[in-house]
């Protein structure tokens, strides 16, 4: 008898889930919509609402106003997403700074590391070296940018390091 009586129980909040589902969902999507116009998250949120609701079956059955309880379940998943997202925003905004940080500051060291070059090798030395040993370019595409071929490419850069080797040791390291 006890599983007869929870075989209607079932039925019966399956009922009233479908039922409060295809009445509500409309009214849902566009109040979600108006907090954003991100569909694919809408979508979450709706699911999140639906899970929650049928999760919180026994005491959504009993409540005075279903319809005004999926509405504020659905704001709630929403404003958590929302503010979730803004949080990841922000630490993909600190990223950004600080990778932009490094870059410039990468960028003004390798100006002075040109301009010391400078003083001990030409400029397309300094420029091979450079491409070179901090870009990690391959000889190929040296030759295509000074157009030449690769092995003069490869004999400017070897020289230009035993000239730095020679000329100013405590600035070369290997």
């Amino acid at each position: 008898m006890n599983t007869e009586n929870n075989k209607k129980l079932r039925l019966h909040q399956k009922n009233f889930m479908e039922k409060l589902i295809s009445e509500t969902e409309q009214s849902v999507a566009g109040m979600l919509f108006k907090m954003t116009s991100d569909r694919m998250l809408v979508e979450d949120v709706m699911i999140a609402t639906w899970t929650t609701a049928c999760q919180k079956i026994d005491v959504l059955t009993h409540h005075e106003n279903p319809h005004g309880w999926i509405m504020k379940t659905a704001k709630i998943h929403m404003l958590q997403e929302l503010e979730k997202r803004k949080h990841v925003r922000e630490h993909e905004m600190l990223i950004l700074d600080k990778l932009g940080m490094y870059m410039r500051n990468e960028a003004q060291r390798e100006l002075e590391l040109m301009e010391t070059l400078k003083a001990y090798l030409t400029e397309e030395e300094c420029t091979a070296v450079v491409l070179k040993i901090l870009h990690d370019v391959p000889y190929s595409e040296l030759a295509a940018y000074f157009h030449i071929s690769e092995g003069a490419v490869r004999q400017r850069v070897s020289r230009a390091i035993k000239k730095l080797r020679k000329e100013a040791p405590d600035l070369w390291y290997e």
